[in-house]
C-alpha cells in the first residue's frame, strides 16, 4: 500500500509542478527497484491528476463550458487555441512514441532537468505592462506553447514549466500562464487515460482499494500542486527555487550513477 500512495504522491506533486513527473517517477523506480506500477495504477495516477484540475479549476471549467453554449467568441476561441497546442504533443507521441519511451531513463532526465533548470530561471519576471488574454495569442503562438509542450515528453523536461515559460515570453500574466498550461494538460492526461485504459481494457481505476487510493492521493497532493504553483508564479525567487532543485535533482541523479 505505501507503495501506492508513494507513486500517487509524487504523480500528483510532479505532474504540475515545474520539476516533472516522468523524470521523478523513473528515477524514484531506479534507486528504489520499484517494479512497475502497473495497468489499473497507471491509469488510476492519470484519473487522480485529471481529477485534481477539474477541482482546481471548476468554477473557471464552468463558466467556460456555460460560455460554449451560449456561442460566446472568447470561450470558442479558447477552445480551438487549446485544441491547436495540443497538436504537436499528439503527433509527436503517435508518431515517435517508441523512440521517446526508449529514453525514459535516469541519463536522460538528468539532460531533461537541466533544460528545465534553465528554462525556471529565465522564465520573465512579473511585470506591470499590460498582459495580454489567451484569446488574442496568434496560431503561430499558440503553436510555439504546443511545441514546448511536445518536447516535455522527453524525460526531465517539465511540461508546465516549459508552457508557463513560453507563455510569459508572450506576456501572458502568471495566472493566464498557469491556468493554460493545466487547461492543456487535460487532452494530454485524457489521452493517457484512454489509451492506458484502451490497451488494457479489463484494468480500470477502481478494480482494486490499493488503486483507488492511488487516484485519491494523486488527486489530492496534485490540487496542492496546482495551489502552489499559482502562488509561486507570482513571486519569482519562488519560482526559481524550483529550477534550483530540478539543477540538484539532475547532480544528484548524476552522483548516483544515472
Amino acid at each position: 500500500m505505501w507503495r501506492v500512495w508513494f507513486l500517487g504522491l509524487v504523480q500528483g506533486l510532479t505532474e504540475f509542478l515545474p520539476i516533472s513527473s516522468s523524470g521523478h517517477l523513473i528515477v524514484v523506480k531506479y534507486w528504489f527497484a520499484l517494479p512497475a506500477p502497473g495497468a489499473s495504477l497507471e491509469v488510476a495516477l492519470h484519473l487522480g491528476t485529471l481529477i485534481a484540475i477539474v477541482v482546481g479549476y471548476r468554477q473557471e471549467l464552468w463558466q467556460w463550458t456555460h460560455d460554449l453554449f451560449q456561442g460566446s467568441y472568447p470561450a470558442r476561441q479558447l477552445l480551438y487555441h487549446v485544441f491547436l497546442a495540443t497538436l504537436p504533443a499528439a503527433a509527436l507521441g503517435y508518431f515517435f512514441e517508441d523512440r521517446v519511451v526508449a529514453y525514459f531513463i535516469p541519463s536522460a532526465v538528468i539532460v531533461g532537468w537541466a533544460v528545465t533548470s534553465l528554462l525556471l530561471w529565465l522564465t520573465p519576471v512579473p511585470t506591470s505592462d499590460p498582459y495580454r488574454s489567451i484569446e488574442s495569442l496568434a496560431p503561430w503562438e499558440v503553436l510555439a506553447i504546443g511545441t514546448m509542450q511536445s518536447l516535455a515528453l522527453w524525460p526531465g523536461l517539465s511540461r508546465s514549466g516549459s508552457t508557463i515559460f513560453m507563455g510569459r515570453l508572450f506576456r501572458l500574466s502568471p495566472e493566464t500562464c498557469a491556468q493554460f498550461s493545466f487547461y492543456l494538460a487535460i487532452p494530454v492526461l485524457s489521452g493517457a487515460f484512454v489509451l492506458t485504459w484502451w490497451r488494457h481494457p479489463l484494468q480500470h481505476p477502481f478494480s482494486t482499494p490499493f488503486a483507488l487510493s492511488g487516484t485519491i492521493v494523486a488527486a489530492i497532493s496534485g490540487l496542492f500542486a496546482i495551489k502552489w504553483v499559482k502562488s509561486a508564479l507570482k513571486r519569482p525567487r519562488v519560482w526559481r527555487r524550483f529550477g534550483l532543485y530540478t539543477f540538484g535533482m539532475a547532480i544528484l541523479t548524476w552522483w548516483l550513477g544515472g
